[in-house]
């Protein structure tokens, strides 16, 4: 044609044959009624059919909604850190998905597996994390932002699916058990606990990696547990955190407890999937997490996660190694723990049977 250049020429005429051999969508008229030639027609449009009723698929099921949300897989395929990954996971909505307050919380206690906790219960499709420490109910500051501040910070999730915040600072705040239960005094309460004595030396070293990445000086175990005159110091922070009687008396008088759920953490360690299917029944979802998502991590020394997309094992700060603690302090550090222990147990109907020296 004139005024058409020539590459346009062989784009609409890569077969320079007869005008039968084109087809009639092209202007011919022999071999329109070949099988083939009408399947290389549609093809395109097959296949492309196909594509969007996958992804239709994929986004209304809670098991593809799940694999979307779990920031652990989406870094484990994008090369993204955490903090990166869950900026992007909550700027992402499915249809049929909203923000919603969590139904369910981790409240604590500090360094007794929190975060393996949610992580744990996060391979489920039918549970929603919020991967960030809000600080909501124990923060004045947060807590004046209101409930819908805080809605608009959980990220966007099924009906079906359970919204779970994690905060372990919770469980020691005296304003936290009252500001939750106004605002669902049916909300499930997750708390996990492990041998106090054992908390406080996972606190210290915590405490300790923390100050020396700074630059600081850190005093040994044994002058931070112990007072110039040989006793307990009960001032230390870390010694008062494992004094669970004492802040679980606090939610005991908001909550039944039958709402709240304790989860052995020293035996999350040993035998991880007894304890997440209890909090499976206790949340009431679908036994879908099994002994198979879990295998030991010979290298790391502690059970790691996965399902069919992904595996995960916790951060390398995670399980740190405790600092050598001279037996004789750790025996009498359990010691002072042991009335604080019957009574929790009381409290609480379960005697978890930790070391009395």
């Amino acid at each position: 044609m004139p005024g058409r250049s020539e590459e346009s020429h062989l784009v609409w005429h890569e077969d320079l044959g007869s005008q039968a051999a084109r087809g009639p969508l092209m202007g011919g008229r022999g071999e329109s009624s070949s099988p083939w030639s009408a399947l290389r027609r549609v093809a395109p449009l097959m296949i492309l059919a196909s594509f969007i009723v996958c992804l239709v698929l994929y986004y209304v099921s809670p098991m593809g909604a799940a694999a979307v949300y779990a920031p652990s897989a989406a870094s484990e395929t994008t090369g993204l850190d955490s903090v990166t990954t869950e900026a992007y996971r909550k700027r992402l909505r499915i249809r049929g998905t909203q923000r919603r307050l969590p139904q369910a919380l981790i409240i604590g206690v500090r360094k007794c597996g929190t975060r393996a906790l949610l992580e744990m219960l996060n391979l489920h499709p039918h549970i929603q994390k919020n991967g960030m420490e809000m600080h909501f109910f124990d923060e004045d500051e947060r807590y004046a932002n209101g409930l819908e501040w805080y809605r608009k910070k959980m990220p966007y999730s099924f009906d079906n699916q359970v919204t779970i915040e994690k905060t372990p600072s919770y469980f020691i705040s005296r304003e936290a058990p009252a500001r939750i239960r106004a605002m669902n005094s049916t909300i499930k309460l997750l708390l996990i606990v492990r041998d106090p004595a054992t908390r406080v030396v996972s606190d210290y070293a915590q405490i300790m990696e923390t100050k020396l990445k700074k630059g600081r000086q850190v005093a040994p175990f044994h002058k931070r547990v112990l007072t110039p005159d040989g006793e307990i110091n009960d001032g230390f922070k870390a010694i008062q955190i494992s004094q669970y009687a004492v802040h679980v008396l606090r939610w005991l008088r908001e909550f039944p407890r039958e709402q709240i759920h304790i989860i052995n953490g020293d035996n999350l360690i040993r035998d991880p999937f007894a304890e997440i299917n209890k909090v499976q029944q206790f949340l009431r979802l679908p036994p879908y997490i099994t002994p198979d998502n879990f295998y030991f991590n010979e290298t790391k020394g502690f059970y790691c996660m996965r399902n069919e997309t992904f595996q995960k094992c916790l951060a390398e700060a995670k399980g740190r190694p405790h600092p050598y603690v001279d037996p004789t302090v750790m025996s009498q550090l359990r010691k002072f723990f042991v009335p604080f222990n019957e009574q929790f147990y009381e409290m609480v109907g379960q005697n978890f049977g930790w070391p009395t020296s």
